[in-house]
């Protein structure tokens, strides 16, 4: 009998180590699903750049194409802050796919890796399918290799900082998770923006641009939302995540400045270290604290005082102080104080029971 239940057990471990194999592999695809379907959405739904014309010269002379050229991401330098955006935000969502399994011990290793796995070869993809086409269709500034390598640097570097963020976000502690999400909110900001652009056309958007900054805020609100009141010190943590803000968002306003002098007649490539250090001093500009955004922390810290104050409550309040004396273990007496021990013992009892043997208990 004891053969048959070993037997048994070990088909059921069997089964259930195949089933969680199985649950594995769908992380692959929805990562990489995630990665361009929800990063790139701006860029797709402004047509994957069909709705601007190309312009490669000799098509615009002849007239043997007047519409743009399809490309899975903004391979041109007038749009190298989207591209950076969208593969920041890409890699973040990317990494919610890890989520799918809610992995423990060793699964979020393998989780986290099939979720990469699917990343990169999204990414591969589109990286590739986007300078081959800009290299055959795109302008002759787009299409010099010296412009093509540094665009497709961009599109690396931000896809595996975004995923790389992400993952932490996914499977960090407290603390670092917050850290790594902090500059993922500032992304998301224009995320949002480049979402708005494609939908209402930038005439009719301009107005609601205004207003997405508060995007930033309620982002970096949940974020400190999650790291909550106590103890006393994770608030220094919450300093750190606003000043983490604070140094994303002047390094997405230096880089906007530095790609906007990326045009053709800017005296490139022999001028590019004089853009670079120009640059530089915007982002020292920016992190000074006249320049900072105040309202934007502000509407963090009040989103996150309210979150945190909501999952307190949720979590129990000042009633999880008293959860240690409901563990403890019946009949156990505090020093020094004998003489209650049968009163607790006695106290869910409507009537005691005669006790046969309380003269021993009195000797």
């Amino acid at each position: 009998m004891d053969t048959g239940v070993d037997e048994r057990s070990g088909v059921a471990r069997g089964a259930r180590r195949r089933s969680a194999r199985v649950r594995l592999w769908p992380v692959l695809p929805l990562a990489g699903a995630a990665w361009w379907v929800g990063g790139a959405l701006p860029w797709v739904l402004d047509g994957l750049g069909a709705q601007s014309p190309r312009d490669w010269p000799f098509d615009v002379a002849t007239g043997s194409a007047t519409d743009g050229y399809i490309s899975l991401l903004p391979f041109t330098t007038a749009r190298l802050g989207l591209l950076l955006t969208i593969t920041l935000v890409a890699g973040g969502l990317a990494a919610l796919a890890v989520l799918w399994v809610r992995p423990r011990g060793d699964r979020r290793l393998a989780a986290s890796t099939l979720a990469s796995l699917g990343v990169l070869l999204a990414a591969a993809y589109s990286i590739a399918q986007s300078a081959g086409a800009t290299r055959q269709l795109g302008g002759d500034f787009d299409r010099d290799d010296r412009v093509l390598l540094g665009v497709l640097a961009v599109a690396v570097v931000g896809t595996v900082v975004g995923l790389a963020l992400g993952l932490l976000v996914v499977l960090g502690g407290p603390v670092l998770r917050a850290l790594a999400a902090a500059p993922l909110a500032v992304a998301l900001g224009s995320w949002v923006n480049a979402l708005v652009v494609a939908l209402a056309g930038l005439d009719r958007a301009i107005g609601v641009l205004r207003w997405t900054a508060v995007v930033v805020g309620v982002a970096a609100g949940l974020v400190l939302a999650g790291l909550g009141l106590r103890p006393v010190r994770r608030l220094l943590a919450w300093v750190a995540v606003l000043l983490v803000v604070s140094v994303a968002a002047a390094g997405q306003t230096a880089f906007s400045y530095l790609a906007a002098y990326l045009r053709p007649r800017t005296g490139l490539p022999d001028g590019l270290r004089d853009h670079v250090l120009a640059s530089r001093d915007v982002f020292v500009a920016a992190v000074r604290p006249e320049n900072q955004a105040w309202g934007i922390h502000a509407v963090a810290l009040a989103v996150g005082i309210l979150g945190s104050l909501v999952l307190w409550r949720r979590q129990g309040g000042p009633s999880s102080t008293s959860a240690p004396t409901k563990s403890a273990p019946t009949g156990s007496t505090p020093a020094g104080e004998g003489p209650s021990a049968p009163e607790a013992s006695t106290r869910h009892t409507p009537a005691p029971a005669d006790d046969r043997h309380v003269d021993a208990t009195i000797r």
